[in-house]
Order: structure tokens, then C-alpha cells, then sequence
């Protein structure tokens, strides 16, 4: 799975995010918009980890560093996993670049 492959998922609006991702955006952490800007600036990927879960189609976690929606570095950890509607990104966790709420 390239960055361009995700970047197109996110642009499709195909992705999906975790419990932890949710509850971030409803404290007031970061907005959704943070989420696919960071995606969709971002040059490469940063760094691939296996999947412990085994659920990521070609088996690896993507970290990803962009920005934010206000030009702030942000990343998002994520796998593209499949769903019974096709492909998509599902996002982990995500944070401004080194902080961790």
C-alpha cells in the first residue's frame, strides 16, 4: 500500500476511525478536517509497523506525518482494512506531532 493509495481512500471519503480517535475529536483535540489534511500533506510514509491485530489488508500499521488544518505538524497512525463496502483507512490514534493527550 503506497501514501498515494491512501491519500486516494481518504480523498473517496473511505475511511473509518477508532473509539480513541473519536473521543479525541470530542474533547476538542483535533477536528475530522485535521485528520484528511494530514493525510493529504504528508510527502511519505514515516514509518511501517507489522499489525498485531492481523487486520490491515497487507498486514502493516502506517504512521503518517502532515499537518494540520492551521499548518501545524500533526500524524496519524492507520491500516487500510477491508469492509464488506470495499477498501478503507481506518485511523488508530492521532495526535499534534510530539504531544500525546
Amino acid at each position: 500500500m503506497t501514501l498515494q493509495e491512501i491519500k486516494k481512500l481518504i480523498e473517496r471519503g473511505r475511511y473509518r476511525f477508532s473509539q480513541k480517535v473519536y473521543e479525541l475529536i470530542e474533547d476538542g483535540f483535533f477536528d475530522l478536517e485535521d485528520l484528511e489534511h494530514c493525510i493529504l500533506t504528508a510527502q511519505e510514509v514515516q514509518k511501517r509497523e507489522r499489525d498485531e491485530r492481523k487486520e490491515a489488508i497487507h498486514g502493516m500499521k502506517f504512521i503518517i506525518l502532515g499537518v494540520d488544518t492551521r499548518g501545524l505538524p500533526f500524524y496519524t497512525v492507520g491500516k487500510v482494512r477491508q469492509g464488506p463496502d470495499g477498501q478503507h483507512y481506518y485511523f488508530i490514534t492521532a495526535h499534534q506531532a510530539g504531544e500525546r493527550p
